[in-house]
């Protein structure tokens, strides 16, 4: 661990992640400020290694500044949370399989469950342990990936509740595009409120009703209930203007130029001979590639910064390596530090040029590549 971003301390030598966990922490207030409602809960979603920021590092500072809930995709990294001594509330967001049922019970997690069938393994792993089966009823108002029906939203409740050992402890659902469709979002809120409308009817109270995402959380006010999931923009990625210039950047992703050669017009470059060269061309080699969870896709495509300036990714990007033009970055040596991620060179933008997301471009950093925590 080292103290500053600036500090003394000397980088991995080839390839690595700087982590800026204030700037999480000032999303983190940065989201809370919109919300404008200290009572509404904040759950970080850290699924996928925190987006490939670092699970555990990055839950243990957001749950000490400005988290109340961490939320993860499995039982496994809910599990690693619960063994690295992390004690806040834990929500599963997927669906669980019945063999995950007693790790769930045992490692006290909150199960998100969309039919009686799942919930049963859970009140057969409750009774067993002799602990509660925490568990929120997922209703599906329009993603259809994952929940009951609106419909059948009361009745199935109603039984999952008279399962012995469950508590039934709250009522969630997602958007399936609240950044960019706003129709079809107030369409799911009306199918929400419907849902709420029809409980409250049949005199069933939840301890926690979770609708929105980032940017529900944001934008649709109404949507929010007593706890919202805060995922991308959380960690500084903002591709929408959620938070309106306010979001930094948590990830910053560096290597270094291993290799350095002058090539002639006319020739082909990299594997297949995807590029050839229009022109005298001095090519830089970058210790990074796909191993690294650099995309491939953005061959032919990426831009990095060498010495502050912008070069173009040329030819197939390789598992271990990258290659880059830097004629109009004539001092390049080999040793200097190449910002892959980082700047002008934003998660946003990579994603446009490789036709993804934002969460793609971090999520996909893999373990090789070592991340420096900052405090």
């Amino acid at each position: 661990m080292v103290s500053g971003l600036h500090g003394r301390v000397q980088p991995y030598p080839r390839t690595w992640a700087d982590i800026d966990l204030k700037a999480l922490g000032h999303n983190l207030g940065a989201v809370r400020r919109r919300l404008g409602d200290p009572s509404v809960a904040v759950a970080l979603v850290v699924k996928a290694d925190a987006y490939g920021h670092g699970l555990v590092s990055v839950s243990r500072y957001a749950l000490r500044n400005g988290a109340d809930w961490a939320a993860v995709a499995t039982v496994q990294e809910g599990i690693a949370l619960r063994d690295s001594g992390i004690d806040a509330p834990i929500m599963v967001l997927s669906p669980i399989l019945p063999i995950e049922a007693e790790q769930a019970v045992f490692y006290r997690l909150d199960v998100l469950v969309e039919a009686v069938e799942s919930a049963r393994g859970l009140s057969d792993a409750a009774v067993s342990n002799g602990l509660p089966a925490r568990i929120h009823l997922k209703v599906d108002t329009g993603l259809h990936r994952f929940g009951c029906s609106a419909e059948e939203a009361v009745e199935v409740g109603g039984r999952i509740r008279d399962l012995p050992g469950v508590e039934l402890v709250g009522i969630a659902q997602h958007f399936a595009d609240s950044s960019r469709d706003g129709a079809y979002t107030l369409l799911q809120i009306d199918r929400w409120k419907e849902v709420l409308a029809a409980f409250e009817s049949a005199n069933v109270s939840f301890q926690v009703v979770q609708a929105a995402n980032s940017a529900g959380a944001i934008r649709y006010p109404e949507s929010r209930g007593n706890l919202v999931r805060i995922g991308i923009v959380g960690y500084g990625v903002d591709p929408y203007g959620l938070l309106e210039g306010e979001a930094r950047p948590v990830m910053r992703l560096t290597s270094r130029v291993t290799a350095m050669r002058d090539v002639p017009a006319g020739e082909p470059v990299g594997y297949s001979g995807t590029y050839v060269t229009s022109r005298p061309t001095r090519i830089a080699t970058v210790g990074a590639g796909y191993g690294d969870g650099y995309p491939r896709s953005l061959s032919n495509k990426g831009i990095a910064l060498v010495r502050g300036q912008e070069a173009p990714v040329i030819g197939l990007v390789c598992m271990d390596q990258l290659l880059l033009d830097v004629t109009e970055v004539p001092d390049t040596v080999i040793g200097d530090e190449v910002t892959l991620i980082g700047d002008s060179v934003t998660a946003a933008r990579l994603a446009e040029l490789a036709n993804t997301n934002s969460h793609e471009i971090v999520t996909r950093i893999m373990s090789r590549v070592s991340r420096r925590f900052h405090f």
